[in-house]
């Protein structure tokens, strides 16, 4: 990385061929016929959301999962031409001539949005519902859900694309607690009884998904057409590494930072739970950018760094921006 081109002295280093390669390994895992939309939200969990989708789409990715609409017109004129779902940041009627001019699918809650996408398409354009099925947030409730579908279905200029749900509480079976893995069944059931009634309705969608990270590894029956890995693009895994999980690796090699000033001082936040003290004679300190605004948390402040490889100890508390 070429550190001149930064406007601030605190970075991380990101191994793209990581990203690449734990992409494949969550394609290898699920085999032909099931597509994987990995989650980018958040400036891709933080590892910098245009170089890591042109990697994604380099290895493979079916669709990509986008957190709100300026990261997806971000990608679109950064290049990227692949599927992009935008998962449910705004209310949609506000943003609908948006998604249609830079060919982006919405997340639908409602009747209501697909009729402001409908309004603003000429021609049929792809959205993807939600259901909820257990985790309490966004999403159509399941039992409502596919009246709701077939009334979309039924709009002019919409093709639904996919319908997915948002998992929580896998984990691998033997380890589930009962209540646990009685509840993430309950989600199973509750989004297979939407597909049996859209099935009922004649109405079928190619992306069909329930699977996250942790779903997707520890149950493949539950796999259907689609799975959104997201922790696990990055290397994390928030389930125990054993047969049958994929073999990832972390994306983040390093965070990296400079000094901007050293010197002595007499004083200053470095007495018993960061309290200000002077002290009996001059330390030598070091600033470092990178703090609470960087997303390094309180309990990151503390231990050692290196430089010049040299370990240093850090000696005051973090604030906003050192």
């Amino acid at each position: 990385m070429d550190t001149g081109l930064l406007h601030r002295s605190c970075w991380l280093e990101i191994d793209l061929t990581a990203v690449k390669n734990n992409m494949l390994a969550m394609k290898r895992m699920v085999g032909p016929g099931i597509l994987v939309m990995p989650a980018v939200k958040a400036n891709a969990y933080g590892h910098g959301i245009v170089a890591c989708c042109r990697a994604l789409q380099d290895a493979g990715a079916d669709i990509l999962g986008v957190g709100n609409v300026d990261d997806a017109i971000l990608l679109r004129r950064s290049g990227l031409v692949m599927p992009l779902l935008v998962f449910a940041g705004n209310t949609v009627s506000e943003a609908a001539e948006l998604y249609v001019a830079h060919n982006l699918m919405p997340t639908i809650l409602s009747v209501e949005q697909a009729k402001s996408i409908s309004a603003a398409a000429h021609i049929p354009h792809p959205v993807f519902i939600k259901i909820e099925t257990g985790f309490g947030r966004l999403g159509v409730n399941a039992e409502a859900a596919a009246e709701v579908i077939r009334d979309i279905a039924a709009l002019p200029n919409i093709r639904i694309d996919g319908i997915y749900s948002h998992m929580g509480g896998a984990d691998w079976p033997e380890d589930d607690a009962d209540a646990t893995e009685d509840y993430f069944l309950w989600q199973y059931q509750r989004f297979g009884t939407v597909l049996k009634k859209m099935k009922e309705f004649n109405i079928a969608v190619p992306f069909r998904q329930l699977a996250n990270t942790p779903g997707s590894i520890v149950y493949p029956g539950i796999r259907m057409t689609g799975i959104c890995p997201g922790r696990a693009v990055w290397g994390y895994s928030p389930v125990e590494r054993r047969a049958g999980h994929p073999d990832i690796a972390m994306a983040m090699t390093a965070w990296k930072s400079r000094l901007i000033q050293v010197k002595e001082v007499i004083g200053g936040r470095f007495g018993p739970g960061g309290s200000h003290i002077r002290l009996e004679k001059p330390r030598r300190v070091g600033v470092l950018a990178g703090g609470l605004s960087d997303g390094v948390s309180l309990r990151q402040a503390g231990g050692s760094v290196l430089i010049r490889g040299r370990r240093v100890p850090v000696l005051g508390p973090i604030f906003l921006e050192h």
